[in-house]
C-alpha cells in the first residue's frame, strides 16, 4: 500500500489499519484513484449498520472514461458484485428494499463521486445525501449474483450526482435503478 500523507475527513489510519488494497481491482483510474474509492468502500463495509451485508461487496472496477454523449467530459464508473444472502430478505423470501437502499446510499453510488473528486481536484470527499430516487425493477432471490454499477453524472461546485444499476446477471434483468444527489458536508452550527 502506498504511503498516504494526509486522508480526507472520514478516514484516518485507526479506521483503515486492516485495510489491504485489491490487487486485482480493475479500471483504467489511477492508482490513487483506486486506493482512495477501495479505502472509503472498506470504510462502509466495516460500519456497524448492515456490517454483514456490507462484508458480502466486492470491488470490482474504477473508471475514469468520457462521458456518453460529450467526449469533453469525464465520468468516473465503480462496479461491485453481490450474492443475495438469507440476511438481506424481507418476508416473501427475496431482497428487502431498504437493504437495496442502503447498497443504493451509503454504499455504491457514493464511490464514483469520491472518484471523480480525487480524479478532478484531488479531493475525494463523499459528500451526504440530499435526496435519492428509486425505481425496484424485478426481485432478487437468495444465491442471485449481483453487479452494482455506478456512475457519477454530475460534479458541481456544491452538489455531486450519481446513478446506479443494479443487475441480476443470474436472471439477466435489471433489480433496481436509482439516482443519487450529494452534497458537501457542512459543519454544524450550534
Amino acid at each position: 500500500m502506498s504511503a498516504r500523507p494526509s486522508l480526507p475527513d472520514g478516514l484516518n489510519e485507526a479506521v483503515l489499519q486492516d485495510f489491504v488494497l485489491p490487487t486485482e481491482l480493475g479500471g483504467n483510474a489511477s492508482a490513487a484513484t483506486k486506493e482512495l474509492v477501495a479505502q472509503w468502500f472498506y470504510v462502509f463495509r466495516c460500519w456497524n449498520f448492515a456490517r454483514r451485508t456490507g462484508k458480502h461487496l466486492k470491488l470490482r472496477e474504477v473508471s475514469i472514461q468520457p462521458k456518453l454523449g460529450d467526449s469533453q467530459r469525464k465520468e468516473a464508473q465503480v462496479v461491485v458484485d453481490l450474492t443475495v444472502t438469507e440476511d438481506m430478505l424481507n418476508s416473501y423470501g427475496k431482497m428487502h428494499g431498504g437493504c437495496i437502499m442502503y447498497l443504493v446510499d451509503i454504499r455504491c453510488s457514493t464511490l464514483p463521486v469520491i472518484a471523480m473528486s480525487q480524479a478532478t481536484d484531488g479531493n475525494g470527499n463523499p459528500g451526504v445525501s440530499q435526496n435519492i430516487n428509486i425505481i425496484y425493477h424485478a426481485p432478487a432471490s437468495p444465491g442471485d449474483e449481483l453487479k452494482l454499477i455506478t456512475t457519477s453524472t454530475t460534479m458541481g461546485a456544491r452538489t455531486m450526482t450519481a446513478s446506479i444499476e443494479i443487475w441480476d446477471v443470474t436472471h439477466h434483468r435489471l433489480v433496481a435503478s436509482a439516482t443519487q444527489v450529494k452534497m458537501a458536508a457542512s459543519q454544524a452550527r450550534l
